[in-house]
């Protein structure tokens, strides 16, 4: 038996961080030279590694994801369920109404940033992905967080399914 999924909506909690390596150990090596300088400690105490750090993070999550949505593991807009076209912006607390209905008995839906690729740019990122089911059928409006460790990102997949 299979049922009809609506994705309604998916709501970004936070985007993917725009770098793929540790943040800390970046700025921590760029300060070193400074600190290793005659007073090098005063000054840490005073710069508060930590307030750096955050600032910096803070400067670096503030890209929006370019969004799109499969119900294939395949990356790439030929495989997109939504949006037909380019991939939409999705920046921290942003609605992206989706509107697609889908067969299913169970199925893994995903969500990717589109990434330029080029000579420094890497492969569309997966954002998260989530699993409906035939068996939420007549449950109401449901929501399932799709998340990514390694892109540090946080998306709702609000659907319904009759």
């Amino acid at each position: 038996m299979t049922a009809t999924a609506t994705i309604d909506d998916v709501v970004c909690r936070r985007p993917a961080t725009s770098t793929d390596f540790d943040l800390e150990t970046v700025v921590k090596s760029l300060l070193e030279p400074v600190f290793a300088l005659p007073g090098g400690s005063v000054l840490e105490r005073l710069a508060d590694i930590a307030q750096v750090e955050q600032m910096i993070s803070d400067a670096v999550n503030e890209q929006p994801d370019d969004l799109y949505v499969t119900a294939t593991e395949s990356s790439g807009m030929e495989n997109a369920i939504r949006p037909s076209g380019d991939p939409v912006q999705a920046a921290a607390r942003d609605r992206i109404p989706v509107g697609v209905p889908i067969t299913v008995d169970s199925q893994d839906i995903f969500l990717f940033d589109k990434d330029e690729g080029g000579l420094f740019g890497s492969d569309d990122d997966v954002l998260g992905s989530v699993t409906i089911s035939e068996d939420d059928r007549g449950m109401g409006p449901l929501s399932k967080l799709a998340h990514s460790e390694e892109e540090h990102s946080f998306y709702y997949v609000n659907y319904h399914v009759d």
